[in-house]
């Protein structure tokens, strides 16, 4: 497939405006609707891979987290299914939270 000229993929450009605070948690809440009412975890763990970029790199998060780089991308790869621990721990270091409302 041929690129097109002056063209953005669309995970760069979320990742390009996801710009505040606000930004990331309006989109990871609408990935997370998405997910309760498609059950397609693996799209939610791509909105958390996007959002990881639009903070820090992949590596600098893993680190931050206790995390190894390449366990972060078998998870958002969907090779491994993650702990809720470790999706608790995502959202902490991302400074989310997780609460039922």
């Amino acid at each position: 497939m041929k690129k097109l000229k002056n063209t953005i993929d669309l995970e760069s450009y979320i990742v390009n405006n996801l710009k505040s605070d606000e930004d990331i948690k309006l989109y990871l809440n609408s990935c997370l609707k998405d997910y309760l009412e498609d059950g397609d975890f693996n799209s939610f763990y791509r909105a958390l891979e996007i959002v990881i970029k639009a903070k820090d790199t992949i590596a600098g998060f893993a680190k931050k987290v206790g995390m190894s780089r390449t366990h972060l991308y078998s998870i958002f790869k969907s090779e491994k299914e993650p702990k809720f621990s470790t999706i608790a721990k995502i959202f902490q270091e991302l400074g989310y939270e997780l609460k039922v409302a």
